[in-house]
């Protein structure tokens, strides 16, 4: 059977972009992907993209067209929002294995901080809300999450001063990759002194809101420019809880997982399952980070930090040189948040890891990684481990 490889990845300008539409930074991402992997644009047979929010669920084809790409075999659209391209990964390797497609392109890309939805960037996620039930009162993504923070301390102990060593540290980590949006570090006291955004989560404990667009190419191994800088797949595993706050805050029905015990576990029991490898064969790892909390609960859900532990695991463990890099070109907190999309730039700074480019970011040595997507209330998710080149 054929084995697919992650071949090549591209990003456009992040942060404000207000010179190209969202057309233009997505063309931008996919044409620097396609170069990284050496090949053309008319080698590409495949397509898939969360569509940006303002833009019609066809947008696949206005890309691949404006490409110049003729898709013989798959064009589609994996619309889960910030768990889009974990699931689309998953996709796009098997239409390789299968046979299906040679080279397929994974891309996508939102102006949220300077494009058509400017100033209601979270009007952009409303799907993610019960519209009949939740959203007239109020509800929004921050709100949501501030929730699952009020519950994740009340069952575990931790504390905002917790939460905030994450923010910390990934500033750290942004502060050392020249493309992020900010850089300056931050303290605890920092994190704590910024404004609420919905109790008790503060305006650093929240991702950006950001223009910006990635690419990858998912290729038959052996088939890019050059093997020795091909990614492979050693394991992806997805899972789906219940989607909407109320039904997840009253347990996903399994008895097992709600609201802060979330399904990452199974994800992540699955790809380690398939990969062989346990937990501490991981070298870096990328969180998804909508919010501090987000990437608490996953840590202590996969196995990582202990039950309340994450923000002394992450103030520990998470730099360079530690048990557990984490975020290392500064994630949704800091790099970028461009919608969707934002989960790809994890899936980007993973293979810049394992092949060993990530310039003065680079974990030394590091040949397996880690990457997390999540969408909704963290309800769903995707785990997959990827590994440098074995040509």
């Amino acid at each position: 059977m054929t084995e697919a490889v992650i071949a090549g990845v591209g990003e456009s300008k992040i942060g404000k972009v207000p010179e190209l539409t969202t057309l233009g930074i997505i063309v931008d991402a996919a044409l620097k992907a396609i170069a990284d992997a050496g090949l053309k644009v008319q080698d590409i047979d495949g397509i898939i993209l969360h569509p940006a929010f303002h833009m019609s669920p066809r947008y696949h084809i206005i890309v691949a067209e404006t490409l110049g790409i003729y898709v013989k075999t798959l064009a589609d659209t994996e619309m889960a929002g910030g768990a889009s391209y974990g699931l689309a990964l998953e996709r796009a390797k098997q239409a390789v294995e299968s046979g299906l497609c040679k080279n397929v392109l994974l891309v996508g890309g939102e102006k949220l901080a300077t494009g058509h939805l400017s100033g209601s960037a979270m009007m952009a996620s409303v799907g993610a809300h019960n519209l009949d039930w939740e959203y007239p009162y109020g509800a929004t993504i921050p709100s949501y999450y501030a929730l699952l923070a009020q519950r994740y301390f009340h069952e575990t102990g931790a504390t905002e001063a917790d939460l905030a060593e994450i923010a910390v540290m990934t500033r750290r980590h942004a502060g050392r990759n020249p493309r992020a949006t900010y850089r300056d570090p931050i303290t605890v006291e920092d994190v704590l002194a910024s404004p609420i955004i919905s109790s008790p989560l503060h305006r650093l404990d929240c991702s950006l809101v950001s223009d910006g667009a990635a690419a990858y190419v998912v290729s038959a191994k052996g088939a890019s420019g050059d093997p020795n800088r091909e990614v492979e797949f050693l394991g992806i595993g997805q899972a789906q809880s219940y989607y909407h706050m109320g039904q997840l805050a009253e347990g996903a029905g399994d008895g097992r997982h709600d609201l802060v015990h979330t399904v990452v576990d199974v994800a992540g029991d699955r790809a380690f399952a398939q990969s062989g490898l346990s937990r501490d064969d991981i070298d870096v790892a990328m969180i998804y980070d909508s919010f501090t909390v987000t990437v608490a609960v996953q840590l202590e859900d996969l196995g990582f930090a202990e039950r309340g532990g994450a923000g002394a695991f992450m103030r520990d463990h998470g730099d360079l040189g530690g048990k557990l890099p984490i975020n290392t070109h500064g994630g949704l907190l800091s790099f970028a948040h461009p919608g969707a999309c934002g989960g790809m730039m994890s899936f980007v700074e993973a293979v810049h890891q394992v092949r060993g480019e990530a310039e003065d970011r680079q974990v030394a040595g590091a040949e397996v990684a880690l990457v997390t997507s999540a969408s909704a209330v963290a309800s769903n998710f995707t785990v997959s481990i990827l590994g440098a080149s074995r040509a």
